[in-house]
């Protein structure tokens, strides 16, 4: 694996005192998480922009937001731009292509869910145990896939993610297609993956698509009422069954916290399997990811089930889920997959 002797951070705090200008592009939570890292170093916002279209008059954390194009006007060529949200939209990256192209332009990695930040310290405190896993993986590509993704998260380069795009088809063709049994859909949203899978898969006896947001359960309900064998449940998975505390968030649905207002119920895939053959799980549960595999360990066990795992929530996911698969059925082959997005979201673990 690659040495590292800085982190995008420090570069900023560097290139800061520089006098040059630091500026975001995005708002809400992820900036907000942004802003809180460089307050911590002592690194300045000179300004904020939005995506064409979503220019309004506002302002975020007291500065108010403009257009890429002001700005620059205003700051000159010379100032570093900071993408403060995800995505995978394509009219989105294109964008991010356009100014990347005439700006100095970085992906900050924050963690989705935790508060471990894959910096610097991260990297260097856990390089045994990334060594570890990165060992664990079965082709070329996950290698450096996974190389790729960790320089992508120390440096915000998104250059990083541009040399290890593979298609949405390309990473489910690892996928074996003649698997008998159950498909469960751990985090459904509103039934795109439900179609997905439901493709992929000749022999599956039942689907159990799990979704925690009332909301997108109604749109995952009407948009799969074709299916005749499948099982709804409204709920988050976990490690255990029981009654949480939950709250909305700024645009990434409901999550479990002590402080909600509201209640749900989590499960098990165990307990919501009970035994039955189960042939795939995806996994993708806003951070909830090695819980559901610790509450899955029997079904995992037993029916040996292909797996595609969301690795970008926590930080520390790209290390502790393939140690924790790979204790429970030490015959996997696991490969590392990352479909166009930035930052570095979009990447899974492939079971298989």
């Amino acid at each position: 694996m690659q040495t590292f002797y800085t982190d995008l951070w420090h570069y900023l705090k560097e290139q800061t005192g520089l006098d040059r200008p630091a500026v975001l592009y995005g708002t809400g939570d992820g900036a907000d998480k942004i802003i809180r890292v460089l307050d911590s170093y002592g690194i300045p916002v000179s300004g904020i922009f939005a995506s064409p279209g979503f220019v309004r008059d506002r302002s975020f954390h007291g500065i108010k937001v403009t257009s890429f194009e002001d700005l620059r006007e205003r700051l000159g060529e010379k100032m570093i731009v900071l993408m403060c949200f995800g995505s995978s939209r394509p009219e989105v990256l294109s964008y991010v292509d356009e100014i990347s192209s005439v700006c100095e332009f970085y992906a900050p990695d924050v963690p989705v869910y935790g508060d471990k930040l894959f910096d610097l310290e991260f990297y260097n405190s856990n390089l045994d145990l990334l060594r570890e896993a990165r060992a664990l993986l079965a082709d070329d590509l996950s290698q450096k896939t996974f190389d790729n993704i960790c320089a992508a998260r120390l440096t915000g380069d998104i250059r990083y993610l541009k040399e290890i795009e593979v298609t949405q088809e390309e990473a489910d063709s690892l996928l074996p297609s003649s698997r008998q049994g159950l498909f469960l859909d751990l985090g459904a949203y509103d039934g795109d993956t439900v179609h997905r899978y439901a493709s992929v898969f000749n022999d599956l006896t039942g689907i159990i698509a799990v979704e925690p947001d009332p909301r997108n359960m109604r749109k995952l309900k009407e948009n799969t009422k074709a299916y005749s064998n499948i099982e709804y449940v409204n709920g988050f998975i976990s490690d255990e069954n029981a009654t949480v505390n939950v709250k909305r968030n700024r645009g990434r649905g409901i999550s479990i916290d002590k402080s909600g207002t509201q209640t749900t119920e989590t499960a098990t895939i165990d307990s919501l399997v009970k035994g039955r053959q189960t042939a795939f799980i995806k996994f993708d549960v806003e951070g909830a990811e090695a819980a559901a595999i610790d509450g899955g360990s029997d079904t995992i066990k037993n029916s040996r089930p292909a797996m595609c795992v969301a690795c970008y929530h926590r930080s520390e996911d790209i290390i502790e889920l393939p140690l924790k698969m790979i204790s429970l059925n030490k015959d996997y082959k696991i490969y590392m997959r990352h479909t166009p997005s930035v930052p570095a979201w979009d990447t899974y673990y492939y079971f298989v």
